[in-house]
Parts: C-alpha cells; structure tokens; sequence
C-alpha cells in the first residue's frame, strides 16, 4: 500500500490530518520532527511527503532534500504558514512540487494528494544514478494525457523535465 509521511510539529495538526487521511483510507505514518521522519524512511517507502515548513529540529524544506536522496518516487508538500516568494523558492528549490498553506484547506489537500498520487503512477522506476535530482517519466503514460490530465497531474517543472527528455535529441537540429 502506497503511504504518506506526515511530518509536523503541530501535535494538533497531525491529530486532525491523520484521522481525516485514515478514515478516507490512506495510509499515513507521523514525524513530530526530522530525527522521527529519518528513522521512519529507513523502514518504509512513502510516495507522498507532507512536511511542516519550521519544525522543532530543523527547515522542513532541507528535511525533504535529505529524504528525497533515499526515497527518489516521494513527492514532496510543504505545509507553510505563509506561502511567499522565498517559501516557494526554496520547497521548489528542494525538489518540492506543491506548497499547501496552513491553516489547511482539506478540499485542496485532498485534491493534491489524489494528484500527486497519480504523479508517482507516471514515473518510471528512479533514476540510475543516485546523484541525478531529475525524474523519469513514461512517455507512453503521458502521451495519453489529456490536455486537462496534464494541467492537473504535472507542476511547471514536471512539465519541463518531461520537454527536456522528449525533445533533446533534437535540440538545435532542423526538423
């Protein structure tokens, strides 16, 4: 079963986003800090990250990155107070795909869990090279996406990752 990993200091926060995830039948396991979601990685594969911007040990983006190293399919989701230029630079910086800001939107939640559920259903098995940051779609699988599909499942820099595959071979040749 596909699990999601919570990570948040906000005892409260957890409490209500656990039991709403749980009673709609995901799987969810829960960090109140950074040493917790590293202990949790070690065990488990988790396809969605859910993780508090400030967290009593540490920045929940650079916590993602270090994660991400061994857990190359988990899409990243910060929970952020304020959703800013900075706050969105650094997540996407970290290899985040989307910013939730608190107080949590359940519907949006929801939304995005479903999406970046079907995100990790598109890509590949990770990349061979463990240092390479950068995902590996199935071509096939996108190519039969619906303009609306696309728009929905894959973020700018999905988007891009995706052009950059399909179209280098033919990069600064005629066609």
């Amino acid at each position: 079963m596909d699990r999601i990993l919570l990570v948040e200091s906000d005892i409260s926060l957890c409490s209500v986003i656990s039991r709403t995830l749980a009673g709609l039948g995901y799987g969810i396991d829960i960090a109140y800090d950074g040493s917790e979601a590293r202990s949790l990685t070690r065990g488990s594969q988790y396809r969605i990250g859910l993780i508090g911007e400030r967290l009593s040990d540490g920045d929940g983006a650079a916590l993602f990155e270090e994660l991400h190293g061994s857990q190359r399919s988990m899409r990243g989701v910060l929970l952020s107070p304020a959703a800013n230029l900075y706050t969105v630079s650094k997540a996407v910086g970290s290899g985040m795909t989307r910013i939730i800001s608190k107080p949590i939107n359940y519907k949006e939640l929801l939304t995005l869990i479903e999406k970046e559920g079907r995100m990790v259903a598109l890509m590949d098995a990770p990349v061979a090279a463990e240092t390479s940051r950068t995902a590996v779609f199935d071509e096939e699988a996108v190519a039969n996406l619906t303009a609306q599909e696309i728009e929905f499942l894959l973020s700018d820099k999905d988007l891009i990752e995706v052009i950059r595959s399909v179209d280098y071979p033919f990069a600064g040749k005629e066609r």
